[in-house]
């Protein structure tokens, strides 16, 4: 855990969202850093090491090293973290072994998507964004099967069932039928749910349908009652009223600022 009576140890936290490209091309920085895309992808290189990162992937650039990076995609929304940290408080795991550098691929993306959604909620907070950060290297270090064991083991029943909601958010779930289908009662879901992501499997259902929606109204042309209809709501009303509830912005508004 981040040291609560140094809260500053969250250098700089940016939400860069629909970014047509980077401010500088190039730059290094005093303390490490952590470039997560969430929509959209980026080429980077790092030393001798190049690649393009998309959702799922985190690129960590270890301090005086030089980050090259350019917009790939029509557009970019990502995480940037800026941290540092005392001795006492590096995982155990990156005093013996190499830490990450350059593009982590996470392996449970349902945690990397909460993970990122309380990011953006806690940005105002830099003790809170602190715990969301440290979870994400976490998230990195676990990934790369090299600390295990510093991560509180995801409940395997609730693993399948995020996964079961991942596959299936575009139908109308009822999460009554999801516990059963998992030999769970709806209070059980929800708390053992609750305790593996740090939220209710309904806003974590919400949240994907979120993603998938944006994902949509960006790369097709289909109209709102269609995406409304692939996602899982009734009609293009409500998921309008649900998407500027948890955007702030109605769909229309986020297809045209996120579109050339």
């Amino acid at each position: 855990m981040w040291k609560k009576n140094e809260s500053h140890q969250i250098v700089h936290y940016y939400w860069g969202e629909a970014k047509m490209q980077f401010v500088r091309e190039s730059d290094s920085y005093t303390h490490w850093v952590m470039l997560a895309p969430e929509e959209g992808a980026f080429r980077y290189a790092i030393g001798q090491e190049e690649g393009e990162a998309s959702f799922g992937q985190v690129v960590i650039v270890p301090p005086g090293i030089t980050l090259w990076r350019e917009v790939s995609s029509t557009a970019l929304s990502f995480h940037f973290v800026e941290f540092k940290w005392t001795e006492e408080e590096v995982p155990r795991i990156a005093k013996t072994k190499a830490m990450p550098c350059g593009a982590v691929s996470i392996v449970d993306k349902q945690r990397l998507l909460s993970t990122y959604d309380y990011l953006k909620q806690a940005s105002a907070d830099k003790d809170l964004s602190a715990h969301y950060v440290f979870d994400l290297l976490l998230l990195c270090l676990n990934s790369m099967r090299a600390g295990e064991e510093e991560l509180k083991p995801i409940d395997e029943v609730i693993r399948n069932v995020a996964a079961y909601i991942d596959e299936n958010a575009a139908e109308p779930l009822k999460m009554e039928t999801v516990a059963v289908r998992y030999g769970l009662s709806a209070s059980q879901l929800t708390r053992r749910f609750q305790a593996a992501y740090q939220k209710g499997p309904l806003q974590y259902l919400t949240s994907v349908r979120i993603h998938n929606i944006k994902e949509m109204l960006i790369h097709t042309d289909y109209t709102i009652d269609t995406i409304a209809q692939l996602n899982g709501f009734q009609n293009g009303f409500y998921m309008c009223k649900v998407f500027t509830q948890q955007t702030n912005m109605n769909p229309s508004e986020f297809r045209k600022t996120h579109r050339v």
